[in-house]
């Protein structure tokens, strides 16, 4: 049934059936409309619960050749009257990293903490106050009959609703129009009563509703297919698993839990740099969610770590002039193709810098779409396992996080710089699920009898103890 009701919405979208416009015709589907959704018109709270399936960008996935999708699971508490919401998502992403997060508003705050640490530690971060709105209209696609209000609740009809009839498909479309930057057309199933897609013209959103049926007393789309930007292939695909009615959100969901503490970071706090070993230097912020290490070699500076943006690496650029004028960058560390540790590099290669990896990540850098038309301006160094260069141990690891990665061992100060493949949060919290890319991590640093006294991590900490490493370690170890 799924296979047949996307091809009919495709059919529908794509062929060129003939439409006949209709007046009168348009109020009364409408009519129909909202004696069909009458059961649910009133619904004011309710709780949803849902999975679904998500696309990775290429450069997020193991390999970025074969993207993969990773699992989610969401149950959203929404309060349209007291515009209270509350959300727990569960993300499993590639390796095994595991975010499980909860969102919340009530009547004076909005805040987000992480229930296995992994992140925020035991911090909870402050939201905008207009995070119910966007949290709402994000969770009330999943479900046609709220899906449907904006159309419902039109007064213009004339004016702003048109209505076609195709010819052969059996189908209605009402396109809508509420103001001249939006237009949403809605297909419908004409007998029996059903929606089955929504496409949101102006902000390149295609909605696919399949598999109705009875579930706590509500007639819904238990399936819903989500494609964005265009794309062929789906951006979700979701699963409803339960949806039920409430009086209002458990006050509880509503409350930071015992034991968090609210912080707010400042977003534009300066770079400041610290001397942590001889010659090697620590650039962070007053949040530290991204920390890089730059190493002097008389005169030439290698940087290890990329920022996630040309605005950001350009800042780092700069405060590495700033302190030492006399000094050129030369060389770039990159440890692994995450879009976020490579989407950063083209400051320093206007600046020609070195780019040092290992082939596989070079082979990722080669084709990410960013860097198409400079590609032939990059300049690499192919860095291979237990490979030294200029007192710097580089080691390039298999990996369940990205296919290659690598990290920078520091053998004189017995400093470690790596990205990903061990987060601890800043407040050192112990993760409760630790992926299982972070336990070969640690056992290889084990193995190797690397003498360690501090792991630089460019997510969030700077300073990983080995006693926290060994913590973590023993924690999620049966």
């Amino acid at each position: 049934m799924r296979f047949n009701l996307i091809t009919l919405v495709l059919m529908v979208a794509m062929t060129n059936f003939p439409f006949y416009a209709y007046g009168k015709e348009a109020k009364s589907f409408l009519t129909s409309l909202k004696a069909h959704y009458q059961s649910t018109s009133s619904i004011k709270a309710f709780s949803l619960t849902h999975s679904y399936l998500g696309r990775s960008d290429p450069y997020q996935s193991w390999d970025f050749q074969a993207p993969t999708r990773y699992k989610a699971f969401k149950i959203t508490d929404i309060d349209t009257n007291k515009q209270h919401y509350y959300q727990n998502v569960v993300h499993h992403y590639t390796g095994g990293l595991y975010f499980d997060e909860v969102h919340f508003q009530n009547n004076e705050e909005s805040l987000r903490y992480e229930r296995n640490g992994i992140s925020l530690g035991k911090s909870a971060i402050e939201q905008n106050m207009n995070s119910f709105n966007r949290y709402t209209n994000l969770t009330l696609m999943n479900l046609d009959f709220f899906a449907v209000r904006p159309l419902l609740g039109e007064s213009d009809i004339d004016g702003k609703i048109e209505y076609q009839q195709g010819e052969t498909t059996g189908t209605v479309t009402l396109i809508h129009r509420p103001s001249e930057q939006k237009t949403m057309e809605y297909v419908f199933i004409a007998k029996p009563l059903r929606l089955i897609s929504i496409n949101n013209k102006s902000r390149k959103r295609i909605y696919l509703y399949s598999e109705y049926r009875h579930s706590n007393g509500y007639y819904f789309a238990h399936s819903l297919v989500k494609k964005y930007n265009g794309d062929s292939i789906p951006s979700f695909i979701t699963r409803i698993e339960k949806f039920e009615e409430i009086e209002q959100i458990e006050p509880e969901k509503l409350m930071l839990p015992s034991g968090y503490y609210k912080v707010t970071h400042d977003k534009k706090s300066a770079l400041t740099t610290k001397l942590i070993a001889n010659n090697l230097y620590l650039l962070t912020d007053n949040s530290s969610i991204r920390n890089i290490l730059f190493k002097i070699n008389n005169n030439e500076i290698t940087v290890f770590g990329v920022s996630r943006n040309s605005k950001s690496s350009k800042q780092v650029i700069d405060t590495i002039k700033q302190r030492f004028p006399n000094k050129e960058i030369t060389a770039v560390f990159v440890t692994h193709p995450y879009s976020d540790h490579i989407s950063g590099l083209l400051p320093y290669i206007k600046q020609e810098v070195k780019i040092y990896a290992d082939a596989y990540t070079i082979n990722a850098i080669k084709t990410f779409p960013r860097f198409s038309e400079v590609i032939q301006k990059f300049n690499f160094e192919t860095i291979a396992n237990g490979q030294v260069i200029d007192d710097v141990r580089f080691y390039v690891l298999e990996n369940a996080r990205s296919k290659r990665q690598s990290f920078a061992y520091f053998e004189q100060g017995g400093i470690i710089f790596q990205t990903d493949f061990l987060e601890v949060a800043f407040d050192n919290t112990i993760a409760n699920m630790l992926p299982s890319y972070s336990k070969k991590f640690i056992e290889f640093v084990r193995n190797e009898q690397l003498n360690v006294n501090r792991i630089v991590g460019f997510h969030r900490n700077h300073d990983i103890s080995p006693e926290i490493m060994n913590r973590s370690y023993q924690t999620n170890t049966m």
